[in-house]
């Protein structure tokens, strides 16, 4: 379970939160902008992705010190790798069970293949740089910093909710897509933000981790079209599934370790 500890200072204040999704959006449209320059194909690598990473080191250069009130706690990296290997096995999970929709929908598994002119192995590299620089901002910054005043369970609905919206294209193509991947969104979101856990490094390399497999899972099955009917439909409902095994079993989890702790103290 992770644990937020003020250092000191006011915490970090609704000022620095806004700033943070605001620039996350306004940066993220200019990389947009100059993906279309520089004519990188974004199935393999998305600039905008870069937004968060880049929102949240304007936030710590302006705010400095008043951003340091909330810290969460490290844990022993034996946790983080058990958190690793649980999402490992959630992602296989995931996959199995979109791939399965997938083909009793009567599609083809795309596999490893090429991504147009990018081939499959510099593809993965790609994903993982560009899951690392959306997990700096969303579970690394914006969900701990929601954490601390709110807790678990409505920071990783919050930061769900804006990181979702965050992606625009999927909600200007109808309501079936938008619908569908609101629900994904949430899914992944549960997913993720139950399980990083620790300081902000070793959440930001946990849910780098399980943004990575997910992305590459998706595109094994489906390839780049994941925005697609009823694809979207496929994995919004797999991740609901799996979501809600996560949920169930953090809550579990949680309230075994309170019992442990409780029953030391007396």
């Amino acid at each position: 379970m992770a644990v937020t500890r003020r250092i000191r200072g006011a915490g970090c204040g609704w000022g620095a939160v806004a700033a943070y999704v605001v620039l996350a959006v306004v940066v993220s449209g200019v990389l947009l902008g100059v993906q279309e320059r520089v004519g990188l194909d974004a199935a393999a690598l998305s600039l905008a992705q870069f937004g968060p990473a880049v929102a949240v080191a304007v936030v710590v250069v302006v705010c400095g010190n008043r951003i340091r009130g909330v810290v969460t706690a490290a844990v022993p990296w034996r946790v983080v790798g058990a958190d690793v290997a649980t999402l490992v096995g959630v992602v296989a999970l995931l996959g199995v069970l979109v791939a399965m929709a997938a083909v009793l929908g009567g599609m083809t598994l795309v596999g490893p293949r090429a991504v147009g002119e990018i081939p499959f192995l510099v593809f993965l590299v790609f994903q993982l740089v560009g899951a690392a620089g959306e997990e700096v901002g969303w579970r690394g910054f914006l969900q701990p910093a929601l954490e601390f005043r709110y807790g678990r369970l409505v920071a990783v609905g919050v930061t769900g909710l804006i990181w979702a919206l965050w992606h625009v294209r999927a909600f200007t193509m109808g309501p079936v897509v938008a619908g569908s991947f609101l629900v994904a969104a949430m899914g992944f979101a549960v997913v993720l933000g139950y399980l990083a856990n620790g300081s902000f490094v070793q959440r930001v390399v946990t849910a780098t981790i399980g943004h990575w497999l997910i992305n590459v899972t998706l595109y094994l099955v489906m390839g780049d079209d994941t925005l697609g009917v009823p694809q979207v439909c496929y994995y919004a409902g797999a991740s609901f599934l799996v979501a809600a095994l996560v949920l169930s079993w953090s809550v579990a989890r949680d309230s075994a370790r309170q019992k442990v702790l409780a029953g030391s103290s007396e």
